[in-house]
C-alpha cells in the first residue's frame, strides 16, 4: 500500500490495478491525495474506507464491495468501476447511501475503443477447438506425435457459430469468425443486425440447436441470469462447443457440470460463479477443470492487457475529475 500527497484534501482509494500504468498514476497524483491499495486484503481496506472520498474499483478483487464495507465509507461520493460490470459490488446499497456508481457499461465511445475481451474470447475459442493447452502439456513432457489421436480438433472454417448477444464483443466476434470463414447465426432480441453475412435469429433456441460452436456475450442481469440451464445444453448438438466469457451466473453451472459429465460439450470459460468469495480453489468447476479435459478454465483475464486496463483507467479517472468539478467549479 502506497500514499501519495498526504495533505490534499480529496482522498482518491485506487485498488484496480495501476502499477504499470505510471503516466496516468501521474497524473491523478497532481490533484488529490491517493491511496494505492492494488491486492490489499478486505479487511485492510475497511480500516481505511472510512476516509476515502472517491474510489477506483478493482473488478477482479477477491472480495465483494458489500454493504458492510460500504457502512464504513462515511465520506465516499463516487465509486468508479474500470469494467463494464458491476456485480462485484452492492449497487443498491450505494444507491441508499447515494454514493454515485459508474462504469464502462453504455459509454459506447470509450469501449468500443477497447478490444482486448473480444480478442479474447476468440483465442479461447481457438484454444478450445484445436486442444492448444492439452497440447502445449504434452510437449513439455516430452510426447511429440505420440498422443495426436487425442489432442485432434476442428476447423472454424465452415463451421456455424452461434453468438449469444450482439453487442461491442460479439459484433467482434462476428467480424472475427466471418474472417476465418465461419457460418454466424446472431440471437439478441434488442438488436437488428444489419449484415446480410449473419443470420439473425429469432429465437435463442434456433441457435443453440443449429450452431457448431455457442459463444455468450450478454450483459448480467435479472433477464439474463442462468440463461443457459439444463434444456438448453440438451438442445445443442452432440459434442457442441462451448463459450462463455461474460459473467459466471448467465450459466446455471450446475447444468453445465452435467453437460460436461455426460461428454455432450466441450466448454470454455473465463468466468465463473462467486469470483468474489475467495475461496476459488473450491470452486466445482475449478475441481472440474483439474481432472477432466473437456473444460478449459482461465482466471477471467479477458480484459487484462496493457492497452484496455489502461483506456479503462483513463475513464475512471476523467469520471472523478469531471464529478469533483461540477461540485466545485475550478478543481481538476
Amino acid at each position: 500500500m502506497e500514499v501519495i500527497n498526504k495533505d490534499y484534501p480529496i482522498h482518491v482509494l485506487i485498488t484496480a490495478p495501476t502499477h504499470f500504468l505510471e503516466p496516468i498514476r501521474e497524473q491523478i497524483q497532481k490533484d488529490y491525495k491517493v491511496t494505492y491499495a492494488y491486492k490489499v486484503s478486505y479487511e485492510n481496506i475497511m480500516e481505511m474506507i472510512g476516509t476515502i472520498d472517491a474510489w477506483i474499483v478493482d473488478p477482479g478483487a477477491n472480495y465483494k464491495i458489500d454493504k458492510a464495507m460500504l457502512s464504513n465509507a462515511k465520506k465516499l461520493r463516487i465509486l468508479v468501476s474500470p469494467s463494464t460490470g458491476s456485480d462485484h459490488l452492492d449497487l443498491d446499497f450505494c444507491q441508499k447511501q447515494s454514493i454515485v456508481f459508474d462504469c464502462l457499461k453504455g459509454k459506447e465511445g470509450i469501449i468500443e475503443q477497447i478490444h482486448a475481451s473480444a480478442e479474447f474470447s476468440f483465442a479461447l475459442m481457438l484454444a478450445m477447438v484445436r486442444k492448444l493447452v492439452p497440447a502445449a502439456n504434452s510437449a513439455k513432457l516430452g510426447f511429440w506425435r505420440e498422443k495426436e489421436d487425442s489432442l485432434r480438433g476442428i476447423e472454424i472454417h465452415g463451421k456455424t457459430i452461434g453468438i449469444i448477444g450482439f453487442g461491442r464483443i460479439g459484433r467482434k466476434m462476428a467480424r472475427y469468425s466471418l474472417a476465418f470463414g465461419a457460418n454466424v447465426m446472431v440471437y439478441d432480441p434488442y438488436v437488428k443486425v444489419d449484415n446480410k453475412a449473419i443470420t439473425q435469429s429469432s429465437t435463442l433456441d434456433e441457435v443453440l440447436i443449429a450452431s457448431d460452436i455457442i459463444c455468450i456475450h450478454v450483459h448480467l442481469d435479472q433477464t439474463t441470469e442462468k440463461l443457459i440451464g439444463d434444456r438448453e445444453f440438451n438442445l445443442m448438438k452432440p459434442s457442441s462447443y462451448f463459450l462463455n466469457t461474460s459473467r459466471g451466473r448467465i450459466i446455471d453451472e450446475d447444468a453445465l457440470m452435467r453437460a460436461l459429465d455426460k461428454r455432450k460439450i466441450v466448454a470454455a470459460i473465463d468466468v465463473i460463479s462467486d469470483e468474489q468469495s475467495g475461496n476459488i480453489v473450491n470452486h466445482k468447476l475449478v475441481d472440474y477443470a483439474k481432472h477432466n479435459d473437456n473444460l478449459l478454465l482461465t482466471p477471467h483475464i479477458a480484459g487484462a492487457t496493457v492497452d484496455s486496463q489502461s483506456k479503462a483507467t483513463q475513464f475512471a479517472i476523467d469520471r472523478i475529475n469531471t464529478f469533483f468539478t461540477s461540485l466545485s467549479p475550478g478543481m481538476p
